[in-house]
This record gives C-alpha cells, sequence and structure tokens, in this order.
C-alpha cells in the first residue's frame, strides 16, 4: 500500500519522456489489440475440443477495478491512521470479545511495542494434549515473539510425563522421578503451574538442551517444606547453584539462577533428601513469554478441581500472566452425558476459580479442534458433541465476560476433520482428534490472525495511528507468516477450509 502527495503525483521522474495524452490513447489501443489477439490465438489452439468462444471479447473488457483503498487520515501526533470505516471496524465472529475481556492484554502488548526493552508480556496457555506436545502452542509462540519479543522459552516442565511431552526449543531428559498429574489423580493435590509434580530422592536429575534461542536465566519452582531435600543446577557441565528446599512451612518457591552466555545443556540433580519440583522457566530479557501448559487427557476439571487455592494462587502471582487461555474440550466431547448435562457448570467453575486467584487477568476460553469418528468403511464424521461443547464454551464466555476463540468454526466447522484427514500432506493424524504439525501451525495461524486483528481494532479504538511503513509492514508480516508456518499446509482440501474461515470471520 503506497501513499502519494499531490506532488509525489505531478512529479516526472528524471529522465522520462514526456508523453502526449494522443500518444498515450494509441499505445493503448494497440496493447488492446494485442491482448486481444494473443487471447484469441490462445483459446483456438490451446484447446480444439472447443474452438474459439466469442465470450472470450467479452471477458477481455470486463475488468474488475480494485476496491477503494482504506482512507487515511493525518495525525500529527501519531502519523496517518486508518480510519474507523476501514475494514477492520466489523467485529470477528470468530474472536468474540464483547465485554472487552481483551484491552489490558492488547494494552500491555502496545507497551511493549513502544518500549520494547520495557519488561515481559506472559501468557499462561492451559490445554490438553495437543499442548502438551507444544504444537499450536509452540507456532503461536514463534509467530508472537517475532513481533513483540523473545523474552524466552517459558515454563517447562521438570521431566517428561509422557513420552510424546514436549516444548520447542527446550529438549526435555530426566529419570528418577516419581511423577504425579492432575490428570492421573483427578483430585485436589500439590501440582505446581503446569499440573505436574516430580519427587525424587538423590540420583533423581534432569537435563534441558537449549536448541533455539540462548537463555539468560532459569526459576526453579518447588515446594519448599520442613525436612526438605537439596538439588544443585549445572550449566554445561559446570556446578551453578545449590538450592536448599528445607523450610518451616509449606509452600511453593521459587529460585532464579543466571546462566552464563551460550549455555547450551542445564542440568539438575538431586543431591541430598527428598525433593519435590514442578518446572523450570527459561527466560531471555524483555518481550512476551508464551507458556505451554498442556496434560495428557486433560479436561476443564483439571482448573476447576485439582489446583490447591492456596498454592495457585502463589504459582499465578509469581507467573503474573497479562492473559490465561482456557484451552479444553476435546477429551469432554467422548463423554456425551457429561457434556449434555455437568459440563457447563464445570467451566463456570474453572472460570470463577482463575476470576479469584487471578483478579484482573483476562480470561480467553478457546475451543477445541473439530474431531472426527469413522461410520462404515471410509466415512468420517464430526462428532456430535464436538458443536455442542463450542455453543456451550460460546455461552459461558458471554455470561462470564470472557473472550472466546472458535477453532473449530475456523477450521471450516462440519465435516473439516474428513477434510484435513485426506488433505496431502495430512493436517490430522489417523485418531482424527491430534493435528500433525503442519495442521497444529495452521490452527495457530488462524489464532494470530484474530488475536492480530483485534489488536488492531483496539488501535482503533484507542485513537492509536497506523503509520503508513507500518501498514505495509504488518499486512506483508502476517502474509509471510501465513505463508512460511502454514501455506503449504493447505495445497489440496484445506483450502476451501481457509477460504471458509475468511466467511466466517466476516459474517
Amino acid at each position: 500500500m503506497a501513499i502519494f502527495s499531490e506532488q509525489d503525483k505531478n512529479t516526472k521522474p528524471e529522465g522520462a519522456e514526456a508523453t502526449s495524452p494522443r500518444r498515450a490513447r494509441l499505445k493503448t489501443a494497440q496493447a488492446l489489440v494485442v491482448l486481444v489477439a494473443a487471447l484469441l490465438a490462445w483459446h483456438e489452439w490451446g484447446n480444439q475440443a472447443q474452438g474459439m468462444d466469442s465470450s472470450i471479447l467479452t471477458a477481455t473488457f470486463n475488468l474488475h477495478l480494485p476496491a477503494p483503498p482504506v482512507e487515511i487520515k493525518t495525525s500529527k501526533s501519531a502519523g496517518p491512521t486508518i480510519s474507523v470505516g476501514g475494514s477492520l471496524s466489523a467485529e470477528s465472529k470468530l474472536l468474540v470479545d464483547s465485554a472487552k475481556e481483551m484491552d489490558s492484554f492488547y494494552a500491555a502488548l502496545w507497551n511493549l511495542e513502544q518500549s520494547p526493552k520495557s519488561g515481559v508480556v506472559t501468557v499462561l496457555h492451559y490445554g490438553d494434549s495437543p499442548t502438551t506436545a507444544d504444537l499450536i502452542t509452540g507456532d503461536v509462540r514463534a509467530t508472537l515473539q517475532d513481533r513483540f519479543g523473545d523474552a524466552g522459552r517459558g515454563y517447562t516442565l521438570i521431566a517428561k510425563p509422557w513420552p510424546w511431552y514436549g516444548h520447542r526449543g527446550v529438549e526435555v531428559g530426566g529419570h528418577g522421578w516419581r511423577i504425579k498429574t492432575g490428570v492421573g489423580l483427578m483430585r485436589e493435590g500439590v501440582y505446581g503451574l503446569g499440573g505436574a509434580s516430580f519427587e525424587g530422592e538423590a540420583g533423581a536429575s534432569s537435563t534441558y538442551r537449549l536448541t533455539e534461542s540462548q537463555q539468560s536465566s532459569a526459576d526453579f519452582e518447588y515446594l519448599s517444606k520442613p525436612n526438605g531435600g537439596s538439588f544443585t543446577v549445572s550449566a554445561d557441565g559446570v556446578e551453578v547453584q545449590s538450592v536448599q528446599t528445607a523450610a518451616d512451612e509449606t509452600k511453593v518457591a521459587s529460585t532464579r539462577i543466571e546462566l552464563p552466555a551460550g549455555t547450551k545443556a542445564v542440568e539438575l540433580h538431586v543431591s541430598s533428601g527428598t525433593v519435590q519440583l514442578f518446572g523450570v522457566d527459561f527466560h531471555r530479557g524483555p518481550g512476551l513469554i508464551y507458556d505451554s501448559l498442556g496434560l495428557n487427557g486433560a479436561t476443564t476439571s483439571v482448573l476447576a478441581r485439582t489446583q490447591p487455592p492456596v498454592l495457585w494462587k502463589d504459582e499465578l502471582a509469581h507467573a503474573h500472566p497479562q492473559l490465561i487461555i482456557v484451552n479444553y474440550g476435546s477429551n469432554e466431547s467422548s463423554f456425551g452425558s457429561f457434556v449434555h448435562k455437568l459440563y457447563a457448570d464445570e467451566l463456570r467453575l474453572a472460570i470463577e476459580r482463575i476470576r479469584k486467584l487471578a483478579p484482573g487477568v483476562p480470561i480467553l476460553i478457546m475451543s477445541p479442534m473439530d474431531r472426527g469418528e469413522r461410520r462404515g468403511l471410509d466415512e468420517i464424521k464430526t462428532m456430535p458433541t464436538i458443536p455442542e461443547i463450542v455453543e456451550i464454551q460460546r455461552k459461558v464466555a458471554a455470561e462470564t465476560h470472557c473472550a472466546f476463540f472458535d477453532t473449530y468454526d475456523a477450521m471450516g466447522g462440519d465435516g473439516t476433520i474428513a477434510r484435513w484427514y485426506a488433505a496431502n500432506p495430512r493436517l490430522v493424524t489417523a485418531d482424527l482428534l491430534h493435528p500433525t504439525p503442519q495442521g497444529a501451525a495452521t490452527v495457530a495461524g488462524f489464532f494470530v490472525d484474530e488475536l492480530s486483528l483485534g489488536y488492531d481494532r483496539w488501535k482503533m479504538r484507542h485513537g492509536i495511528g497506523f503509520s503508513a511503513a507500518a501498514i505495509v509492514a504488518q499486512k506483508l508480516g502476517r502474509f509471510s507468516c501465513a505463508h512460511a508456518r502454514h501455506g503449504r499446509a493447505l495445497k489440496e482440501h484445506p483450502q476451501p477450509a481457509k477460504r471458509e474461515h475468511k466467511a466466517r470471520r466476516n459474517q
């Protein structure tokens, strides 16, 4: 998008020849004659079965003029701005935020953009198995950090509760731990911010290999208690610090350990007694942190019932999030009776607990992906509980003044899972539940696009200007991210899905 002044329009480039109006019209006519001749020749010899069709002439002159550009108004303080009548004014049907719940999060992003070294914006994304493998969340993190700054890899569990647990940029390994999760016991217990607990004696250890960006510090979260043991932390084989977990009272504690420049691997070893650890939070400076807090098989009940309020409140306060995302529903979809009778109340309870323990922090409910079931030999249908769950989440979000992102509708709604499974490459696995890396990147692209549009609308409502350069950079940035992360994944069947996504956004 280019903006030209009247002076620009009347300025002739150096060395350009003067062209009379008559000569210009003659050149235009000649160009049209050549174009028509070329089209006729192509149509005649390129498709012998049809021969020449006179409609080709009509099509030649059936020109579609581009829509008028978005009106730009100049502001002395902020530069050119997009008018309220521009294309961003309509509210999205995919990211619904009638209560303006996201405003404080958008304000935090704006402050970060204006002062990149001013601090850290943290997002906590609670979810089920896709989040456990850091699939969708990993792509969202990468895209947002490209724009707002990379503040670190964020929260990683002490070890792998499941072989497929992952956190992009950190390879986790460990042994000697007794592992408990909120999903496994489904009752209130001490699980840490990420919903998992790791208890071990001398000899238990974990290693974290930093495979992407360098990290400058690591916060180790553990339970301090009477008669607690100790553990040591090393960087590339050199011990950096020893931590004592013994204390007069039982509470969640955290110790920050600075890492030497260039650290590639961080090792944790229990040196004495018994210790109970939860996670390690990697940081590298100002910017954005996007924590993926996923548990395999998790449901909304993990947040509604398993986290002890006093300890969880302390953990949330330490994390200091600017946004909490609640992303469940896939596992609930297997239990129709629960969905019909109890799910809405369970979701309300989870939101109520978060509101009480983290007052003032925006909450976004993110719906599950489409999920399929096989009927007959080769028929794949959307599970009927999925759209029901999505509508319950939409309703509860409105009641509790949460924002809501409709992943299911963004993907294409009913029947999407069959199209995505038939795509090349496949976007979902054979279980018709979990996304492939390409599918996860596609969902992440939809979500980031809607977040970006919501952020732009917030700017417009607050009279924050868009410079011409920023508009171009923003459009190119979105296109390049979408193309790089999920464009190729939409090669065949998902192309209609993306068109559906765009249409549904503007309905």
